[in-house]
This record gives structure tokens, C-alpha cells and sequence, in this order.
């Protein structure tokens, strides 16, 4: 039995396509789809949607921890009431967070407008604490901002700080500018509150401690330097640090491996297509002359790669999920 159609990373292409117009109904002023309707790499496509995906925060019930040192000032305790509240009941976050995470890429604008190096270096995102939302969707852009670590389970509050400049009384802007991006205090907090949530990110390494300085500018070269805490333990991350790219580490990996599991399900059908053919049969299907495979979901679970194909002909779906064998099924009727 011959196959005519069977290309499952150009598949990912257009289902990754179709998903980056979906996340657009996260706000009224977001275009993904325009930003990368012309990208026909599935290897570019899954890195730029991963890492998308890693700057929003996933909308699911997290338990609230605050650390030892946090603090929020008087007029932001209203916003901070009600973010822990959508927090706590897993609402979406996406008007709260940068404004630049409406960027997929850098191409023709500001360079890493679309990363986010404190995020892809210690996983620590920032939130903004305004009140009214814009005409973009998103929160008004407040200087102090919220410093989180995000979870599957938890939100840990670290820290208010102020970025930017300060704006005086009489509207003018203050003459310093607060950059908190590269303080290694972040990681003091972590350590002295949750160490045991960054456990395994500790490295026993003896080196001399960098200066906030020097992360600074390792930071926008995309050099990975484990910080220090103030009484010697180096971690390396929190987050997944980064690749010569700039990229997210984890992303690429993560991409690597779903391009695996494609390949290796699209080696055994063209392999044991006429198994497929066979099976099929038993199950009442009746297959065409050839074989056009079609894959029509994707997604991921933890990290658990899942996949759905069809066959054109035969109407018999092929369920894949990472760590379990496949499944035949037959389309029914009524499924367009």
C-alpha cells in the first residue's frame, strides 16, 4: 500500500499557524498570525510559539507565598488583592504582563523585544500594577512592578521594585534609572524563603561572585553565569538560562524532541503501512486506493508530546501520546 501524504512537520507548521491566531483573542490588539504567516520553517515556528508560550502564565489555580521582605505600598493594595484573587482562581494574567509579549520576534523593530532575558535566566516574571485597562487590553504601565516565580501549583511574590524612571510631582522624569533585570537579590529571596523550590538549579561551583553588574552585560550577550547568593550558594536558572540564540534553552530542547517524536511516528506508518491497512479493515473501515495521512492536533501535556492524525480515506484516526502505544480509531460520521 502506497502513502501520498505523509508530512507531519509540515503539519505542526499549520497547526502552529492556527494556534497563534487563537492567542490572539487574549487581547484586542495582539497579531501573532501576521507576524509569522509567512514563516514556513516548523523548526522556527515551534521555537517562536514555545517561546511565547513560556512568557504568558498558564491560567490555573496557584497557591499565593509571599517572602519575608515583601512589601506593598498602600495605593497598589487594591490591584494586588485582585491579582491574587485571579491568581488563586487561575484566571488569565496576559493584561498584567509586558506589553511586549504581543512580539514573536525582533525582526524590523527592537532587538529582543520578544524575549524576556530575567524571565529565560531565573524564570521570574514581572507584572504591572495599574488599575484601568487600555484600549490594547492591556493594564495600564505602572514603574513599581511585581516580581513572581510561577509554578505548576504556586505564585511566589517576591518583591515590589520599581523600574524606569521615577516621574515627579511637577510631571518631569527623575534623572535616575531604576534597572532591576540583573539583581542578584532576586535569587537572595528565592534562596532564604523557598530554597527548596530551586533545589535542584544549585550548583556546587567555587568561583568568585559576579557583580549585578556583570550580569547585566552577560545577560544581554546571552552568557550563562550562575548568580550567588549572599552567602556563597550558586544556582544555576532558575530558569533554563539561555542558547546562543538568545533563545530559551528548554525551548529548544523541547522543540527537539516533539521533531523526534514526529519523525519516529512517521517512520513506523511508512513502515507498517500495510499493517495499517490491515488493522483498519478489521475495524470496518474501507481504505482508498493510497494512504493520505493528515495530522490535526497537537499539544502538550507537562511535557508529554500528543498528537492526533488522519487518515483522508479511510476516516481512521491515529492517537499518539508519548509513553503509551498508539490507537487506531474510526472517524465518526458526524465529525466534519
Amino acid at each position: 500500500m502506497s502513502i501520498q501524504k505523509l508530512d507531519l512537520k509540515t503539519d505542526l507548521a499549520r497547526i502552529i499557524k492556527r494556534y497563534f491566531q487563537d492567542l490572539e483573542g487574549l487581547s484586542p490588539t495582539l497579531n501573532y498570525y501576521d507576524q509569522v504567516k509567512n514563516i514556513n520553517s516548523p523548526n522556527e515556528l515551534c521555537l517562536k510559539y514555545l517561546n511565547l508560550t513560556t512568557r504568558l502564565v498558564d491560567p490555573k489555580p496557584r497557591e499565593v507565598l509571599k517572602s519575608d521582605l515583601f512589601y506593598c505600598p498602600k495605593r497598589f493594595r487594591t490591584v494586588l488583592e485582585n491579582l491574587e484573587n485571579k491568581i488563586k482562581n487561575g484566571e488569565d494574567l496576559t493584561p498584567y504582563l509586558s506589553s511586549r509579549v504581543g512580539w514573536v520576534d525582533d525582526e524590523g523593530g527592537r532587538k529582543d523585544r520578544h524575549r524576556d532575558r530575567l524571565l529565560i535566566a531565573w524564570g521570574i516574571h514581572h507584572i504591572h500594577l495599574g488599575e484601568k485597562k487600555g484600549s490594547n487590553g492591556f493594564i495600564e504601565r505602572t514603574g513599581p512592578l511585581l516580581f513572581v516565580r510561577f509554578t505548576e501549583e504556586k505564585a511566589y511574590f517576591l518583591i515590589i521594585r520599581r523600574h524606569g524612571r521615577r516621574t515627579k510631582k511637577n510631571g518631569q522624569k527623575s534623572k535616575r534609572y531604576h534597572y532591576p533585570w540583573n539583581r542578584q537579590f532576586f535569587i537572595d529571596i528565592l534562596h532564604n524563603n523557598w530554597s527548596d523550590s530551586i533545589r535542584d538549579n544549585e550548583v556546587g561551583l567555587e568561583y568568585e561572585a559576579p557583580s549585578d553588574e556583570e550580569i547585566k552585560q552577560w545577560m544581554r550577550g546571552y552568557i550563562n553565569v550562575p548568580p550567588k547568593t549572599k552567602n556563597g550558594t550558586a544556582y544555576f536558572g532558575p530558569g533554563s538560562g539561555f542558547t546562543l540564540s538568545g533563545d530559551s534553552i528548554d525551548n529548544v530542547r523541547t522543540c527537539h524532541h516533539i521533531f523526534r517524536c514526529l519523525e519516529s511516528t512517521e517512520g513506523y506508518l511508512r513502515d507498517n503501512a500495510t499493517e495499517f491497512v490491515k488493522l483498519s479493515d478489521q475495524m470496518g473501515a474501507q481504505v482508498g486506493g493510497s494512504l493520505e495521512f493528515r495530522m490535526d492536533l497537537f499539544e502538550l501535556i507537562g511535557s508529554r508530546v500528543r498528537f492526533e492524525i488522519l487518515e483522508k480515506n479511510s476516516q481512521v484516526w491515529v492517537d499518539y501520546e508519548e509513553g503509551k502505544p498508539l490507537r487506531l480509531r474510526i472517524k465518526p460520521k458526524n465529525n466534519l
